[in-house]
């Protein structure tokens, strides 16, 4: 039976919820991280592997710096066949429960998750094995001895971006409160970090609509490009790696995301020339690095895009369109923020190219599609 053709609309109807995610969600995603461990169990961490694939992955990505930072511990985010086939065998379990290993699935479906999950089980018994899922009923979540639940109210069909943004703030949380419990920091400094989860809801809503009328305009020189290249370093590599799936899910044109370094090294030297370049680049340890960057690409000749925060005057003086977020915020929170204006451009860039999201207007694709899924289910 073939999928029903999903309309690029569903990444607006999502956006336009996701400020009520921090106002009202994220203490329900708070607790669930309280309830799940115990604090002997949490001053055991040395060391934290978070797996998971597409979004989840990307979600993984983004919250490194926070384990870094918060916790103060060493953070492997990894894809769930990265890890199946060349992560598990190497863990180190010196002590018990001085490893976590955190599978992340928004659908708590993700076969290769499962499999991670079993797999870290059979290397040593002192590892503690844990889900961050979107479905507390789900393989994920069995698959593991504890759960933290990420789930959010339902709206139907979508494109993962409500679920992504539950699935980042669950892992931002884990950071802190293994920091707070590790004695890093004071309960109240842990709790206003919390606070300023919370209080972004408003940046969120307000970054969303400061979004629209670029992502039209840009979408216009956008319309016929062959492919779009995001960057960004850090927690904006997560963030860049997101909005470049979106891309490809919304309008089928193909899109990479590389570390800003690496970009310079890589892509730079690719052709044509007039291929459109994201930046994401909040303040924070590799602005500097951003900077330096976009003066390479405008020299080289392609479209730029940058997301800045809002009043920006160094990268912004190269940019061709500038995509403002509305707030001031931690660089360790910024992939919760800084992801927003990439995915409202794929909603008009779809929109202009009259698509469908996931090719699902293209009959024949879906007819291939349908066939391609039989052969490598499971």
């Amino acid at each position: 039976m073939l999928e029903k053709s999903l309309s690029p609309q569903l990444i607006m109807d999502q956006m336009s919820t996701l400020g009520e995610i921090h106002r009202e969600n994220y203490k329900e995603i708070e607790y669930s991280i309280h309830t799940a461990f115990n604090a002997l169990e949490i001053e055991s961490i040395h060391r934290v592997y978070t797996i998971g694939d597409g979004d989840s992955y990307h979600a993984c990505v983004s919250a490194e710096m926070s384990f870094n930072q918060f916790a103060k511990i060493r953070n492997s985010p990894m894809s769930a066949m990265h890890f199946l086939e060349y992560g598990a065998d190497y863990i180190q379990a010196n002590f018990p429960n001085d490893t976590l290993i955190v599978g992340v699935s928004a659908s708590g479906g993700s076969s290769r998750v499962v499999q991670a999950l079993e797999r870290a089980r059979t290397v040593s018994d002192k590892l503690q094995i844990t889900s961050l899922v979107g479905k507390v009923e789900s393989l994920v979540a069995a698959s593991a001895d504890k759960v933290i639940s990420v789930q959010l109210p339902e709206l139907g069909r979508s494109p993962g971006i409500r679920t992504y943004t539950a699935s980042l703030m669950g892992l931002i949380s884990l950071a802190i409160r293994i920091g707070e419990i590790k004695g890093n920091y004071h309960m109240n400094e842990a709790n206003a970090m919390r606070k300023e989860i919370i209080d972004m809801g408003d940046m969120v809503d307000d970054t969303v609509k400061a979004s629209i009328e670029v992502s039209k305009k840009a979408a216009e020189v956008c319309k016929n490009a062959p492919f779009i290249s995001y960057t960004g370093s850090g927690p904006s590599l997560g963030s860049a790696m997101f909005c470049s799936a979106k891309v490809i899910e919304a309008c089928g044109i193909f899109s990479a995301a590389q570390d800003l370094e690496e970009w310079a090294h890589v892509e730079r030297f690719a052709y044509p020339l007039d291929f459109p370049v994201f930046i994401v680049a909040p303040p924070g340890k590799s602005y500097w690095r951003a900077l330096e960057l976009a003066k390479g690409v405008k020299i080289l000749g392609h479209p730029l895009m940058i997301v800045v925060e809002e009043g920006d005057k160094e990268i912004a003086e190269y940019a061709d369109f500038v995509f403002p977020v509305k707030g001031k915020i931690r660089e360790a929170f910024s992939s919760l923020l800084y992801y927003q204006a990439g995915t409202v451009f794929s909603y008009y860039l779809a929109e202009k190219l009259g698509r469908n999201m996931f090719m699902t207007d293209n009959v024949e694709v879906m007819k291939v599609r349908e066939e391609l899924q039989k052969q490598i289910r499971g």
